[in-house]
């Protein structure tokens, strides 16, 4: 039976600070995602060619998106924000189903690890997965849900001011507070629950029948890789959208007297 472990373990440090394969594999999809981006828009034409016409239609889609969520000067202001998280989200979901990825596949390393007490010369040779799916780790998905909350936040400080404040205060005495950063975590969670559950039932079936039932499977996680990174996003837009009503609001009596 494949091994299961939801902690990451460490591949390598630098300067004292912990790499585990998740964040090598965030730093992959990092690179990928800017290499993708340096290609399709280094030379932009009116007649796009294929991949300047894929990087196109993927930021009209996600505009649009945004722009049916808030209005349009709105869906801009965030716009880089959500675009970078549902591209990072997305691809660490698809890469996480390619053969070289995650729990009980074959593309491993051997971390030579001393034995405890001491300084005998005998190692121990321990298998561990250099790739792993981004968002199969909580820190990965919680750092993404904390910048997600702490924007949020400065969002609605900025559009509202003190009156924003004074909402996690009264009436509610503090509920405001213990509903924000629930929405947090429950980004953090819901996004790393369903990745790891895709990789446990992926190993298992992989496991009991490996020949045409993974494939289905597979076909599947790719699916819920695209779903997974939608609802992220959606969900931030909509936190963002809420955080900044009374700075929409005011633009709107602005534009509203303007016209009289």
């Amino acid at each position: 039976m494949p091994q299961i472990e939801l902690a990451s373990p460490v591949l390598f440090t630098i300067g004292g600070l912990p790499v585990t394969n998740t964040i090598f594999t965030a730093w992959i999809v990092s690179l990928v995602l800017i290499i993708f981006s340096l290609l399709a828009t280094r030379k932009m034409e009116l007649v796009p060619g294929r991949l300047q016409n894929l990087y196109e239609l993927i930021v009209e889609s996600l505009l649009g998106i945004a722009t049916q969520t808030a209005d349009d000067r709105r869906a801009r202001r965030f716009f880089p924000l959500i675009a970078t998280f549902f591209l990072f989200i997305l691809f660490s979901n698809w890469m996480g189903v390619l053969p070289l990825f995650g729990e009980g596949e074959f593309y491993r390393i051997v971390a030579e690890t001393a034995e405890a007490h001491g300084a005998a010369a005998s190692q121990v040779a321990e298998h561990v997965d250099v790739l792993r799916s981004a968002n199969s780790d909580l820190n990965v998905t919680g750092a993404m849900a904390l910048i997600v909350f702490v924007w949020t936040e400065l969002l609605g400080f900025r559009s509202a001011g003190l009156a924003y404040l004074r909402e996690f205060i009264w009436p509610g005495l503090g509920i405001e507070v213990i509903s924000h950063v629930a929405r947090a975590l429950a980004l953090a969670l819901r996004l790393f629950g369903n990745i790891i559950a895709g990789e446990i039932l992926l190993a298992i079936m992989s496991y009991l029948v490996p020949v045409l039932v993974p494939a289905v499977f597979l076909a599947f996680e790719l699916f819920v890789g695209i779903v997974q990174a939608l609802i992220f996003t959606l969900l931030t837009l909509a936190f963002m959208t809420l955080a900044t009503e009374h700075e929409a609001a005011h633009h709107q009596a602005a534009g509203d007297s303007g016209h009289h």
